[in-house]
């Protein structure tokens, strides 16, 4: 959704003419962010599920394994020290959550079993900070050394100060590269925007109006009640040579007047603010992967009109320029790789300062170019309304491709259920199986859905009792218990001969909803069972 522009009779001017990176509108997008906190992504009012799933998960971590098996090879790895993993605005914590969960798996398996892993999960808000400290599978992983959180705030903060084990990341403190994760990031941080016409370049400024007078500027609302209309201020050759303080920057930005013509574009002036900071942690030893959406050619800069704000609730976000990002890697000497093709969703280029060895390369082309997070998010849409159609072996190809992800499963759980009734043993084991695996890499965030309830469904359908049980209370202990949890909890008991306590919970069924008819016709039976049973 783009802002549209402002009617002139209903507006009111909040400011005018400023740089597009001063701008208020940061300030909104900041406060929304900080009021809502984890409710963002719980709510899904800012899209994420394409960059927080296992899938994605899975193939940024072999991307780290194969950076480090260059690394390694290049004789640039310190094994007494640890190997920082720092991923910028990690919202909800699940991409951090279901990263260290593959990293973890997989790096016992290697000769890079002996490396110590931090993986520092960082964000401005602090209500996101403590819920992060708090969530019971992030805690865990804390406590045993995997994981912990910073305060970050881009274009601002130069240093990370560890909550959990309080030490301090700052310029040359790491003995081991960094490696860098930006999953819709660098769309949300400030850009500064340029004009180019004529071999002339012009700074763009903008003005924000509302459409009311004195409106709260402390609203997470604002932001959709506001306009933007844009002015271009030429510049100097003279001036914009040293327009910023990094010559490389400046050197890109005349690169941009001399081959571009006719268009508006986003420097990504903070991004790359963050990237040199960054670097100094470690020497400018450095691994980023950006996820997001954006331009990665020079000719995808040309011709393109002022920038539109693309709304999710009271935040918004822009196209990022990965060209950009690249020539600033390249230009310092290392590397940057953008696939070839147009992704559909979203961009994943790996940019790196240090080490540009070959494995980093291959892994690259295996997990993203060949068939990468964006390909597989595809699949999903895809097969949306079709999961109906697909036989039990087909649905479990797709939820092993899927890395046992939750959205995966549920999609497919009606089509599941139903097929459940009629399995050999090997497929019943198999199916036993993929609950397992869909439990294991779950990240609760206390969404709508109650997985576990699902998943006790779909094992009672197949006579597991027992497990069954364990999923239940896992339902009530998260979500509370409500009359069908409780009942099927109930059969659970009666197929188990347990007769008493299955009376127990029907009468704990019909205690929250008297009218559930299938609870009455089961009591019945019940009562008349344990009669049969004891000779009465």
């Amino acid at each position: 959704m783009d802002i549209p522009p402002p009617n002139p009779d209903q507006s009111y001017l909040l400011e005018q003419s400023q740089r597009f990176s001063k701008s208020l509108i940061w300030d909104l997008q900041k406060k929304f962010y900080a009021r809502q906190g984890i409710e963002a992504w719980r709510q899904g009012v800012v899209p994420h599920y394409i960059t927080n799933n296992p899938y994605i998960a899975d193939s940024y971590a072999r991307l780290v394994l194969a950076f480090l098996r260059d690394c390694q090879n290049a004789g640039t790895l310190d094994a007494t020290q640890p190997i920082y993993i720092v991923e910028l605005g990690a919202g909800s914590g699940r991409l951090g959550f279901h990263f260290l969960k593959k990293l973890l798996k997989i790096l016992p398996q290697t000769n890079l079993k002996d490396l110590t892993i931090k993986y520092v999960m960082t964000d401005f808000a602090e209500a996101n900070l403590e819920f992060w400290r708090k969530h019971p599978p992030l805690k865990t992983l804390a406590k045993q050394g995997y994981l912990d959180f910073a305060r970050y705030e881009a274009g601002q903060d130069h240093e990370l100060t560890l909550l959990h084990s309080n030490e301090r990341l700052y310029s040359g403190s790491l003995k081991n590269p960094l490696i860098v994760l930006a999953n819709y990031f660098f769309d949300s941080i400030p850009p500064d925007i340029f004009s180019i016409k004529d071999g002339e370049l012009g700074l763009g400024l903008v003005s924000i109006s509302a459409t009311e007078p004195n409106p709260d500027l402390s609203d997470p609302d604002l932001l959709s009640k506001v306009s933007l209309t844009y002015e271009q201020q030429p510049l100097s050759e003279d001036f914009y040579q040293d327009f910023y303080q990094d010559p490389i920057c400046n050197q890109i930005l005349q690169e941009y007047v001399q081959s571009l013509d006719n268009t508006i574009l986003a420097f990504p002036s903070m991004a790359i603010d963050c990237i040199r900071n960054l670097g100094q942690f470690s020497a400018d030893r450095l691994l980023l992967i950006v996820g997001d959406k954006g331009f990665k050619r020079a000719d995808h800069l040309v011709g393109l009109p002022e920038p539109g704000l693309s709304l999710h609730g009271g935040g918004f976000s822009l196209m990022v320029n990965f060209h950009a990002l690249s020539q600033y890697f390249l230009k310092r000497g290392g590397f940057a790789l953008n696939s070839i093709h147009q992704p559909q969703n979203l961009t994943i280029s790996l940019f790196g300062l240090g080490v540009a060895g070959v494995e980093t390369r291959q892994s690259y082309q295996a997990a993203i170019e060949q068939f990468g997070p964006d390909d597989f998010f595809a699949i999903i849409k895809g097969l949306e309304n079709s999961y109906r159609d697909l036989s039990l072996a087909q649905i479990l190809a797709y939820l092993r491709l899927s890395q046992w992800d939750t959205q995966a499963f549920l999609s497919c759980f009606p089509t599941l259920l139903e097929q459940s009734e009629n399995l050999t043993i090997v497929e019943r084991e198999d199916l036993y199986q993929v609950v397992q695996e869909i439990w294991e890499v779950y990240y609760p965030l206390s969404e709508k859905v109650d997985l576990a309830f699902y998943l006790g469904m779909l094992l009672y359908s197949m006579a597991f009792f027992p497990e069954s049980l364990g999923f239940f209370n896992c339902s009530i202990q998260d979500y509370g218990a409500n009359a069908s949890t409780l009942y099927n909890m109930a059969m659970c008991y009666y197929n188990l001969g347990q007769l008493t306590t299955a009376l127990a919970y029907i009468d704990k069924t019909l205690h929250k909803d008297p009218a559930f008819e299938p609870a009455k016709a089961t009591r019945l039976m019940i009562q008349n069972e344990i009669k049969l049973q004891s000779g009465v």
